[in-house]
């Protein structure tokens, strides 16, 4: 929370987005991250941007231009992203995914083929914003799985479109 204005904070949390998984295959190790800072930066070519913090395993692997791949999640997929977001180890993690079906693609990083869509990309450019940087990737395929209801980040929880209140109830408080 930012001291000088918490209110920014609070209203951001209010900016609802889709929940995604991030994976890269860096030196035959699985690494992976739930990212629902997730946009499209351009469609001729298709590209796509993460919020990503500098920190995050990962990272280092993407900008090198090791392929990564982003799994847009569906309402199901909420005990996977509570149990990659949890407290727990690595090793719990990646069984968690590995037992909700994720998948060695052939380019190399994991993906669920039960998500809504899966991106796999290659890293175009990097722009550094605070404690943050934001990977900017080329798409190189795309794979549209299923119809279904998106997982949402909204007001600091995993939730739906449907959960989250109307703009009735919120007018009529």
């Amino acid at each position: 929370m930012t001291s000088s204005n918490p209110s920014l904070y609070d209203g951001f949390a209010l900016y609802g987005s889709g929940v995604t998984l991030v994976t890269v295959r860096d030196d035959d190790v699985d690494q992976f991250f739930i990212a629902a800072s997730v946009l499209t930066a351009s469609v001729e070519p298709f590209s796509l941007a993460v919020a990503v913090g500098q920190h995050r395993i990962g990272l280092p692997a993407i900008m090198r231009g090791v392929p990564w791949a982003v799994s847009v999640l569906a309402v199901e997929h909420l005990p996977l992203v509570e149990r990659l977001t949890g407290p727990t180890t690595r090793d719990e993690r990646l069984a968690a995914l590995i037992a909700a079906g994720a998948e060695t693609s052939p380019e190399g990083p994991l993906w669920l083929p039960d998500a809504l869509v899966s991106l796999w990309c290659r890293f175009s450019s990097v722009t550094p914003v605070h404690h943050q940087s934001l990977i900017v990737g080329d798409v190189t395929r795309g794979s549209v799985h299923r119809e279904g209801l998106p997982l949402m980040r909204w007001n600091r929880q995993f939730t739906t479109a449907c959960d989250a209140p109307s703009e009735v109830a919120l007018h009529a408080g």
